[in-house]
């Protein structure tokens, strides 16, 4: 078997792949850049526990992480429980994809498994949209050519930022207003975050498809993903395991 771990701002994202680079299981823990080696082997045996697997079971580890003070302690954990030398995801790997210079070492290993995983998914040519602590747009032509992206603040980043700097805002839940016009403080911030955000999605992929295309798949990854495309008509696809299977497949380029 194979372990990987997608580590965002927000939540590391586990994943359990079978010799067949099938996904067996998977779970999802709060990101903590303070946790040492042995906290992280702790929270990850209970979840072996319960589906009786062994550290032993595995031949490797691939680990995309956007949070580099974490990644002592994920190094340590692949040598010292799962006695393997982990694959790094960054661009200076096989990753397949073709980033003009002078870019072609900037692009974020968050953005690079969302690609792979975008083209192994066979979706190509997309925008690939991943709502997560930020919510980043890439653009990715037939030939895994890169024609650039657009980084937004998330959703909750905005909504935090509210209740953190306005003295009389309250935090609130972020759910669809049947009107824009709310009545009162928590129904005009949900309305605000909600119109405000999907039009920036639709407003923001109506420029993209002007300048690239409309033969573009709109590809939507993140926690957000459902809720976003519940309520828009340009989406094509909503995919949750599209960075797991980014990272799975960087693993098959690389081991």
């Amino acid at each position: 078997m194979i372990f990987a771990l997608d580590v965002g701002n927000t939540n590391i994202v586990l994943g359990v792949f079978g010799d067949d680079y099938q996904l067996l299981h998977s779970w999802r823990i709060a990101t903590d850049n303070t946790k040492t080696e042995d906290e992280l082997y702790v929270i990850i045996r209970n979840f072996f526990i319960d589906e009786n697997i062994s550290f032993e079971d595995f031949k490797g580890v691939v680990i995309s992480s956007v949070v580099p003070k974490m990644m002592f302690s994920l190094k340590l954990l692949s040598k010292k429980y799962f006695k393997k030398e982990p694959i790094i995801v960054s661009t200076g790997i096989n990753t397949g994809i073709k980033v003009p210079a002078p870019y072609s070492s900037k692009l974020g290993a968050d953005r690079v498994v969302d690609i792979v995983g975008a083209n192994v998914s066979n979706y190509l040519p997309a925008i690939v949209v991943d709502f997560g602590t930020a919510t980043t747009f890439d653009c990715v032509d037939n030939n895994m050519n890169y024609r650039g992206g657009i980084i937004c603040p998330g959703i909750n980043i905005s909504a935090e930022a509210l209740y953190n700097r306005a003295a009389k805002l309250p935090r609130v839940e972020l759910e669809a207003t049947a009107t824009s016009l709310g009545m009162d403080t928590t129904t005009q911030i949900q309305a605000g975050l909600f119109y405000g955000f999907l039009g920036q999605f639709e407003n923001i992929v109506m420029n993209l498809k002007k300048e690239l295309g409309e033969s573009y798949k709109v590809v939507l990854t993140g926690g957000l993903s459902k809720f976003i495309a519940k309520y828009s008509s340009l989406v094509d696809v909503v995919d949750e395991d599209l960075t797991l299977k980014g990272i799975i497949e960087l693993y098959k380029l690389n081991k």
